[in-house]
């Protein structure tokens, strides 16, 4: 058996903490569910009194026939060519995102569909019939005055449900409170046999939900839910699913949400993690979340240093400082802790350069400690210190100005990769193949492909080029949301990755114009300019492109242009960095260069969404003599 499928070791609670729990005699809900890589083991699940969770096309437990995101299981989206009158209608344009739920063939064909789906699986009593993962539900006439009347998207979507669960009164049919459906309609009621999973995806980590309070928060919408039912099943959320392995220290809001459902009447708990192996000490925030199931008012101080001292051993003391220690930094920085941030979101708080030190100086001090002990605790040590491995590679990337950055200038004044990071790159990725780390992202990114990616950055995301140390100026500067990093962002010689979060300039709605004065008259022999699409996000690449130079500020001379005849196409919809090479010319001299890259303004119709587009741009690279 290798280290990495040794199963997880049954932890000697002490007495005190053996006694809280004895005290608990039921649990206060009745569908627990841990959706975590350890909770796969069934014999885990079982010693923790938690669902195994096993993974099917269909659903995460036999009780259900189908789990979420259902409606085009019923009414596929191939229907849309001939019947495009059964999916939404947003900005007067079918899409086919969502299904339009007035629609009474709609209802017809979605309960035939159910009832042969319940035929084949006879014994699973709950059935998901619930909207897509994207906020484009049906704005047509019929849809708009119901949510109007219920104050709420989510009217529509609960009367629904109520119609098929009338068809099925047998079993309990089961429809999302997510997103734009999270708040209670003010009028319908969910009928008996239907269940609503309410979700807290936009919730911060840093606090308990419960101390936000305000109209329109989670808390007031929980409570609004448990007035019309206690048919519920909170979906939680406990890890950052953009970067798995980045240090979440959300340990100790978990204990207060819990009881926060626990006290509006929630009786069944969905907390997602990771199901896959890999993911940020996916062992230690099982183990708390099985136990606060059980009894949510336990102590989650003794929980951790019990679970320290079983599962790192002599390492524990210090795996155990290094949690408390980011709470703490965390706490200090009044930051919230979100689930798709990017570790650079923290860099002046709890991952700080200074933070990283101390954490270092704390796992150098925990591998020490079980250096001649069991093989296990040095394999589990090794794996929990992946996640400031991870942060200090990110944050040197989204920093690249900051002495921590990635790049250093050679004895010539050419820029390369610090040799520190290089070496980095390499142990992180080896170590999380070696502990069976699949994904660094919920749905992409092994730690091959990162390898590639980072280290293609390293060889390329530091270029000299004529402009870098020159001036820009903009007609309309870039939104203050997106600075990428400084006013000299495009002509830093630092390019951006993909994630939008950091090192792209952004303009809403609105064109760049973008002028570049070289200080002097060159020779230019071509300008490299590089912009992002990420449709999802709202970026789009620019309608076109043209490029002018000139020796004086007037700007009336040589012009180069570009047309993007596919800019609003619908396209890949992962993030996807694409580089657009104004034309060689004849060999220009000039001064002056300005770009003005074309907005194309609205969202198209097919997007779903009402607002303008965004326009992002990194680096402009001027090459010449």
């Amino acid at each position: 058996m290798s280290m990495a499928s040794i199963p997880l070791r049954s932890l000697q609670l002490s007495s005190s903490l053996v006694l809280a729990l004895l005290s608990q005699a039921q649990s206060p809900f009745s569908f627990r569910m841990v959706f975590t890589h350890p909770a796969t083991d069934s014999a885990y699940a079982a010693e923790h009194r938690i669902r195994p969770v096993i993974k099917t096309r269909d659903s995460e437990d036999p009780d259900w026939g189908l789990w979420v995101h259902t409606m085009h299981r019923f009414v596929p989206p191939a229907q849309f060519e001939k019947h495009p009158e059964y999916f939404a209608e947003r900005n007067g344009t079918r899409v086919p995102d969502q299904l339009c739920l007035s629609n009474p063939e709609v209802l017809r064909i979605t309960v035939d569909s159910l009832r042969a789906m319940m035929g084949r699986k006879p014994a699973a009593r709950y059935w998901s019939v619930s909207q897509m993962d994207n906020f484009n539900h049906c704005q047509c006439a019929l849809c708009h005055r119901t949510d109007s009347i219920d104050g709420a998207p989510s009217g529509t979507i609960l009367r629904f449900a109520n119609a098929v669960a009338e068809r099925f009164p047998d079993k309990v049919i089961s429809t999302l409170a997510y997103q734009y459906s999270r708040t209670a309609p003010k009028l319908t009621k969910p009928r008996p046999n239907v269940n609503i999973m309410l979700c807290s995806i936009e919730e911060d980590r840093s606090r308990p939900i419960a101390s936000r309070d305000q109209p329109g928060s989670f808390t007031a919408d929980l409570r609004a839910w448990s007035s019309l039912t206690h048919n519920i099943i909170v979906w939680d959320y406990v890890i950052n699913f953009s970067h798995l392995v980045m240090p979440f220290p959300n340990w100790k809001v978990l204990a207060p949400n819990l009881q926060l459902f626990r006290d509006n009447g929630v009786p069944m708990m969905f907390e997602q993690g990771l199901s896959s192996p890999g993911g940020e000490m996916p062992e230690f925030r099982t183990y708390l979340l099985a136990k606060l199931l059980w009894n949510p008012d336990l102590n989650v101080d003794s929980l951790r240093t019990d679970f320290m001292n079983n599962f790192y051993g002599d390492a524990g003391v210090y795996i155990d400082k290094y949690t408390r220690l980011l709470e703490e930094e965390l706490d200090k920085s009044g930051k919230a802790l979100t689930l798709y941030e990017h570790p650079s979101a923290h860099k002046d708080g709890y991952l700080s350069p200074e933070n990283l030190g101390k954490y270092k100086m704390l796992f150098n001090s925990a591998e020490a400690a079980v250096m001649d002990e069991d093989t296990i605790y040095q394999w589990r040590v090794e794996d929990a210190r992946l996640g400031i491995m991870y942060a200090e590679l990110e944050i040197a990337r989204a920093m690249p100005h900051a002495p921590n950055g990635l790049f250093e200038k050679d004895i010539v004044g050419h820029w390369r990769a610090k040799p520190y990071y290089v070496e980095l790159l390499d142990t992180f990725v080896s170590r999380a193949k070696k502990h069976g780390h699949v994904l660094l992202h919920e749905t992409r990114n092994t730690p091959d492909e990162y390898f590639k990616e980072f280290s293609a950055h390293l060889k390329n995301g530091a270029r000299s080029h004529l402009a870098v140390g020159k001036t820009i100026t903009f007609a309309t500067p870039p939104d203050d949301r997106y600075p990428g990093g400084g006013p000299d962002a495009l002509i830093d010689g630092f390019t951006a990755s993909t994630n939008y979060q950091f090192g792209w300039q952004g303009w809403y709605g609105k064109d760049m114009v973008a002028t570049i004065d070289l200080g002097q008259v060159m020779r230019v022999d071509s300008v490299e300019l590089s912009f992002l699409q990420d449709q999802q996000s709202w970026i789009f690449h620019p309608d076109s492109i043209v490029v002018e130079f000139a020796e004086t500020p007037d700007l009336l001379g040589w012009r180069s242009k570009w047309k993007n005849s596919t800019s609003q196409e619908k396209g890949e919809p992962a993030k996807l960095v694409q580089r657009h090479l104004a034309p060689k010319h004849m060999i220009t001299y000039t001064r002056y260069i300005r770009i003005t890259a074309k907005n194309i303004g609205d969202l198209p119709a097919w997007h779903g969404s009402k607002g303008q587009c965004w326009l992002f741009c990194d680096e402009i690279a001027v090459y010449g003599h």
